[in-house]
């Protein structure tokens, strides 16, 4: 077995790999931000969801209580009141064809 002992007997026992998941894309609210805790992510990062807001400093303070407290809807709701509009996503057809992702590959 090329792999150490110690990390198999660690993997055996958590069921899950010591590989850190971060989310990041698309994230705008604090409840998209609470979703990807909740599907099991251990961190997200959130870059324009924030910086394109009205109000930067109190979305990404909502965003942070968000995470923190992702497996409680009452925090999530409280914390989400008031923030005004999310950032708007790019619709696809606005895309050209050679640059959406969706339909690249096979």
């Amino acid at each position: 077995m090329q792999a150490p002992f110690e990390l198999v007997k660690e993997i055996a026992a958590t069921g899950k790999l010591p590989v850190v998941l971060f989310t990041a894309g698309g994230i705008a609210t604090p409840a998209d931000a609470a979703m990807m805790m909740q599907l099991g992510a251990d961190g997200v990062f959130v870059g324009s969801g924030i910086f394109k807001s009205g109000n930067p400093e109190q979305r990404a303070a909502a965003i942070v209580k968000a995470v923190t407290f992702f497996d409680d809807p009452k925090i999530v709701g409280q914390v989400s009141r008031g923030l005004g509009e999310a950032m708007v996503g790019i619709n696809v057809a606005d895309i050209p064809v050679p640059h959406r992702l969706a339909e690249r590959g096979w």
